[in-house]
């Protein structure tokens, strides 16, 4: 994997959360925008993931949590598995970042995480 990548990635997911962190419950339970909902489709679309019907942003976050979670599963060869949905979005948070970093760990394709990378970019500028 090439460095100047998993950095990008990497600031990618911190400008991300660093965006997300200043949230409060309200504007996670707010409708998604079509913008938003585009951009999660993009990203399930990496990971070969089903969009699910909900529209609040919290929900559709948590479809990108749970990209992230297969991805990493993928790259290590291992089963996937359902990330488990807290009460609090804003634990969405912390998922991102861990889940960011457990995929980075795998070593995934370099064209995949570019992919992600500029999907994780895409649905922060939607937000």
């Amino acid at each position: 994997m090439i460095p100047a990548q998993v950095d990008r990635f990497r600031l990618s997911v911190g400008r991300l959360t660093t965006l997300l962190s200043y949230w409060t419950p309200p504007r996670f339970s707010a409708a998604a925008s079509p913008l938003v909902g585009d951009a999660v489709s993009a990203l399930c679309a990496t990971s070969g993931s089903a969009l699910e019907e909900g529209v609040s942003v919290a929900e559709r976050l948590h479809v990108v949590v749970q990209v992230l979670a297969d991805l990493g599963a993928d790259a290590e060869g291992q089963p996937r598995r359902a990330v488990p949905r807290m009460v609090e979005p804003g634990t969405l948070v912390d998922q991102l970042t861990v889940l960011g970093d457990d995929y980075v760990a795998a070593d995934p394709d370099v064209e995949e995480l570019d992919r992600v990378t500029r999907g994780l970019d895409a649905l922060r500028a939607a937000l």
